[in-house]
């Protein structure tokens, strides 16, 4: 009984625990704004996540830009926070 009222107080004290922000990679494949979707391709395949009223950088998702999305799980679906564009992935060494 006290496991639970340990886990009870932790969930109030640090509800970040419960929706803590994650990033993921990858290039816009489509912003379905009518279905409130974004979808990336990413090193796992295609991902679909949540187009929410507190979603900022959205002017940064078009399709085939490559962006970094923070998003967070809430009601088990990943909810885009902040949509950022990502360089080329080209490096350039200067000075040789």
């Amino acid at each position: 009984m006290s496991k639970i009222a340990v886990v009870i107080f932790a969930l109030i004290a640090f509800p970040a625990l419960v929706y803590a922000e994650a990033e993921m990679r990858g290039t816009v494949l489509k912003v379905d704004t009518t279905e409130k979707q974004l979808v990336l391709r990413t090193e796992k395949g295609e991902e679909t996540l949540f187009i929410v009223a507190s979603s900022k950088g959205l002017a940064n998702a078009r399709e085939g830009t490559r962006v970094a999305v923070k998003y967070s799980e809430k009601d088990g679906q990943p909810k885009v926070v902040e949509v950022t564009p990502q360089e080329s992935g080209i490096v350039q060494i200067l000075g040789r």
